[in-house]
């Protein structure tokens, strides 16, 4: 997580990674990421204007994790971390809806790549259903990245999909796969398998 401030907006913007997550009821901060795969919900409060974003990479993990490995970089815990973030600062569940972005194809593969994006899409959907939270409106999908902006005190997002670049998707695709690959090895360090 970065924080800067927006000489457009006028306003401290707080960047969120894979993994991050961040609520708050001030009023001059805006909550921003750049998705590929990844998916960002957001989830507002309306009577007590609390909004918070997350920013997940992945599902699930594959192995079984204590509580303190889980993390916001997985969806299944993304979405509860931020819950209990933004009830922590007075929200109430039953009061929250949410926006959700990401899940593209970023690199139009019909390999894992894209399976990634459209797993993270049906996941988000699924969990904000069994938790009965309303959707107030999506932008999933495709073969483009994003960029969006979000303002937690109204719920008003900014949202931009990013034109080709072949040099940022290269840089964004590695960072993508290193990121994959990071994953997997601290899941192989977890388990009795020695891999060669």
């Amino acid at each position: 997580m970065k924080k800067y401030f927006d000489t457009h907006f006028q306003k401290d913007v707080v960047i969120l990674y894979p993994g991050d997550y961040f609520s708050t009821f001030e009023e001059n901060e805006l909550i921003s990421t750049v998705l590929g795969s990844c998916i960002a919900i957001t989830l507002f409060d309306a009577s007590a204007q609390i909004g918070g974003m997350n920013h997940f990479m992945l599902v699930s993990s594959s192995s079984d994790m204590d509580a303190e490995e889980k993390s916001g970089r997985f969806g299944e815990y993304a979405v509860e971390l931020l819950l209990n973030d933004m009830i922590k600062k007075g929200a109430q569940k039953k009061r929250i809806s949410a926006k959700v972005f990401g899940g593209s194809n970023i690199f139009n593969m019909p390999d894992s790549g894209s399976k990634v994006g459209a797993q993270n899409i049906f996941f988000a959907f699924d969990y904000l259903e069994r938790e009965k939270i309303p959707v107030q409106a999506s932008d999933v999908g495709g073969n483009y990245p994003r960029k969006i902006y979000f303002d937690p005190k109204t719920s008003k997002v900014w949202l931009k999909h990013i034109k080709k670049n072949t040099a940022k998707d290269d840089a964004l695709r590695k960072r993508e796969e290193e990121y994959r690959a990071r994953i997997k090895e601290e899941e192989k360090k977890k388990t009795d398998i020695i891999w060669f």
